[in-house]
């Protein structure tokens, strides 16, 4: 009888747990396919905020895109005082321009480069030990009333510190 107990006990914790996990996910679910019909394949997604950006790493190459007219990239980062160099590529032409910007986390913008139609590379100073962000958008696109193509790109941050 005792075994029976326990093997129920631990089915329903196992069960509450995974209901609980499952409550949590259905608005990243939800929100992923909602992009996922008009979308380049971006495992980043969603990341349209600091809050559900994943971590970047030095010299790794991230590639992702910007997928639709609202849509907005964000990375963070932990670095120390030092150099940050950015190196940014598109991956498909477009009239469309990207932005980008090296934001402490408080959203202070430390380095920012607009209207970008190819490949650029951004030097940032990190004054202080902390969490930052990269913000990548295509604001021109964003007022655009037609649906937009994706516009992929791929950059790779290299820090000095």
């Amino acid at each position: 009888m005792k075994k029976v107990v326990i093997s129920l006990l631990t089915l329903a914790v196992a069960l509450s747990a995974s209901a609980s996990a499952s409550a949590a996910e259905p608005a990243k679910n939800m929100k992923s396919s909602q992009k996922a019909a008009a979308s380049v394949t971006d495992p980043y997604e969603p990341n349209d905020s600091p809050a559900f950006a994943p971590y970047i790493n030095s010299n790794t190459a991230y590639t992702a895109a910007i997928n639709h007219n609202k849509d907005a990239d964000y990375f963070n980062f932990y670095a120390k005082p030092g150099d940050l160099t950015l190196a940014f590529s598109r991956l498909s032409a477009s009239n469309h321009t990207i932005d980008i910007m090296v934001r402490k986390q408080d959203g202070e913008t430390l380095k920012s480069q607009f209207d970008i139609k190819g490949n650029t590379t951004l030097s940032v100073n990190i004054p202080e030990e902390g969490s930052y962000y990269i913000y990548i958008v295509s604001a021109d696109a964003a007022f655009d009333t037609t649906p937009i193509k994706p516009m992929p790109y791929t950059f790779k941050a290299f820090f000095k510190q």
